[in-house]
């Protein structure tokens, strides 16, 4: 189990990381929303490093406006999860009621 804790947090920092530089290269491009992604890989971080958690907490209290969009957001994103979690668990479920290839059901 510990080696998939720590799978779990090498991605979270990978994919954390790769979003900030994303919104540090969306800072200079105007195609790409720089602030997003800085926020979106500082949430991402936030639950495996305390220091992009501070960091977090901070943005919220001076930004009250964006911290309100941005609980509008997870609340989204989670119900969004529990749907397609949903979806793959009715999926699972289905594909172990088949009989096996040799039976003759």
């Amino acid at each position: 189990m510990e080696s998939k804790s720590r799978l779990k947090s090498i991605t979270i920092h990978i994919v954390g990381w790769f979003f900030i530089l994303l919104g540090v290269v969306g800072l200079f491009l105007p195609i790409l929303q720089g602030i997003l992604f800085i926020l979106i890989g500082l949430f991402l971080l936030s639950s495996v490093s305390p220091r992009a958690e501070r960091l977090l907490h901070r943005i919220r209290k001076r930004f009250p406006r964006i911290a309100d969009t941005f609980d509008m957001g997870k609340h989204r994103a989670k119900h969004l999860q529990a749907r397609v979690a949903g979806r793959f668990k009715k999926r699972g479920n289905r594909g172990r009621e088949k009989p096996p290839l040799g039976s003759s059901e």
